[in-house]
């Protein structure tokens, strides 16, 4: 009989942010399994290079175990023109290049040494694809949970070549490089020079409020490979038969797991605007949503009837107002007691994307109501959370907010300041009820939570508390 147990493995991906870290466990026969070598690696078109060394864990390891990093290899990039350079250890297993940078149309090899072995692998870094189209539209928001999107996404790549092409594709979202969701696609026909290779959604649904940078780059067949495999196994594609400890495929040799490659992208932005909450008030509608750094102008249309669209009456440009819980804010004022008014959002980032239009809403200024705008909130949101730690577990409890159709989930993180420009998807759990247990966590580490109220237009975010597991 075999037996399978989850190998947790790390990966290191690098970005202009530093790098960002994935442990993911991957379902393997034990029999005769060593700890496996796990290199990753990457030169990118006018940036340095880069490799995260390190040995998987012991078979029985729980992915709380520090990583074993390789700390004393000696690592070095050549170009096929010549050039060379040694790369240091920089901490974490991790080795840095200085002068070479990555140069359209260059092959480099990267070598490798621990001991008495030696890693050899090579990669070619293509001309960038670049895009035909890119968009994004409204369809509608379904899931009660709040973690899929009123939008999605369509994008058409340029196929330069009359050739078979395999294309890597990442995903950030204000930001924050999502390293899980990296994707491979073999476009499996020759096709015509520039006929263009269209996609729909290609990793995830865009949610509201981001800034969506979408990057793609031409790959090698190896590469094309491992991220192929890694996908699968990431996302449970893939049964755990048609697993080796060494998949996915590395061009460092048997033995190995990971992946050199050298990639020049070509990117794409898309933004979604932030759903709007709308507070009517004595002669004004208050209209509040979450606030996020990246875009730099707002602006906002309006009507006295349904239907809102860039003919409307616009308010450009507009100044925000910031409560002390950080909502922003803008007064539509000076309107009349009883009539309804109709509004839409359209943002603007630094490089000048616009976004599409948000949902519309509506309110009707209401003379019971004093203007005030010193206690804004995005709706009703629970209260008395509590986070009580436990032997690697947390509980939080909460009192709901108060409504037949709302839905509670819950957004975690180890780092302070919650917010739903930054969290990541895989940090969250939805349509839950209170108490909620937090398992499988690290002693060592604090955890951070807001719980969230879906109500069908916008997710909205309690106060944050932390804890301790004990």
């Amino acid at each position: 009989m075999k037996i399978y147990k989850s190998l947790f493995l790390s990966f290191f991906l690098f970005s202009c942010d530093g790098f960002n870290e994935e442990i993911v466990p991957i379902n393997i026969n034990v029999e005769d399994v060593e700890s496996i070598l796990v290199i990753n690696g990457e030169i990118e078109e006018n940036k340095i290079a880069w490799v995260q060394i390190s040995y998987s864990e012991d078979i029985d390891a729980s992915i709380n175990t520090p990583i074993n990093y390789v700390k004393n290899a000696t690592v070095s990039i050549i170009t096929e023109g010549g050039s060379s350079e040694d790369m240091p250890h920089i901490g974490n297993g991790i080795y840095l290049g200085s002068n070479i940078k990555g140069m359209i149309g260059e092959t480099y090899t990267m070598t490798v040494t621990i001991g008495s072995e030696t890693y050899t692998a090579k990669s070619t870094m293509f001309s960038p694809p670049g895009y035909q189209g890119a968009w994004v539209y409204e369809i509608g928001s379904t899931d009660k949970g709040g973690g899929s999107s009123k939008y999605s996404d369509e994008w058409i790549i340029n196929d330069p070549s009359a050739t078979r092409n395999r294309y890597l594709f990442e995903w950030w979202a204000n930001g924050v490089h999502y390293i899980r969701q990296d994707w491979a696609i073999d476009d499996n026909r020759v096709v015509n020079a520039n006929e263009g290779l269209k996609l729909f959604t290609v990793t995830l649904d865009p949610l509201s409020n981001q800034q969506i940078r979408h990057r793609t780059a031409e790959i090698d067949k190896i590469t094309y490979d491992y991220y192929n495999m890694y996908e699968k196994i990431v996302r449970g594609l893939v049964s755990v038969t048609s697993q080796t400890p060494y998949n996915p495929v590395s061009n460092f040799g048997k033995g190995t797991i990971g992946n050199f490659r050298a990639v020049a992208f070509s990117s794409a932005i898309l933004l979604t605007p932030p759903d709007i909450f709308v507070i009517a008030q004595n002669k004004q509608n208050v209209l509040a949503f979450e606030p996020n750094s990246f875009f730099k102008k707002y602006n906002l249309y309006w009507s006295n009837s349904a239907g809102v669209t860039e003919n409307s009456n616009v308010v450009s440009n507009f100044r925000l107002g910031m409560t002390n819980d950080k909502i922003n804010f803008h007064v539509n004022d000076n309107l009349n007691n009883g009539s309804t008014y109709y509004y839409r959002l359209q943002v603007e980032d630094g490089e000048g994307n616009v976004s599409i239009l948000s949902p519309e809403v509506s309110a009707s200024p209401d003379s019971n109501v004093p203007a005030d705008t010193t206690s804004i909130t995005l709706g009703n949101l629970p209260t008395n959370i509590v986070a009580t730690p436990g032997n690697g577990e947390i509980t939080i409890s909460w009192t709901p907010a108060v409504g037949s159709k709302l839905v509670h989930g819950l957004y975690w993180s180890n780092q302070q300041g919650i917010t739903l420009e930054k969290i990541s998807k895989d940090n969250a759990f939805w349509d839950i009820q209170s108490p909620y247990i937090h398992t499988g966590l690290d002693d060592s580490k604090t955890y951070y939570y807001r719980v969230s109220v879906y109500d069908g237009i916008a997710v909205r975010l309690s106060k944050e508390v932390s804890a301790k597991p004990n």
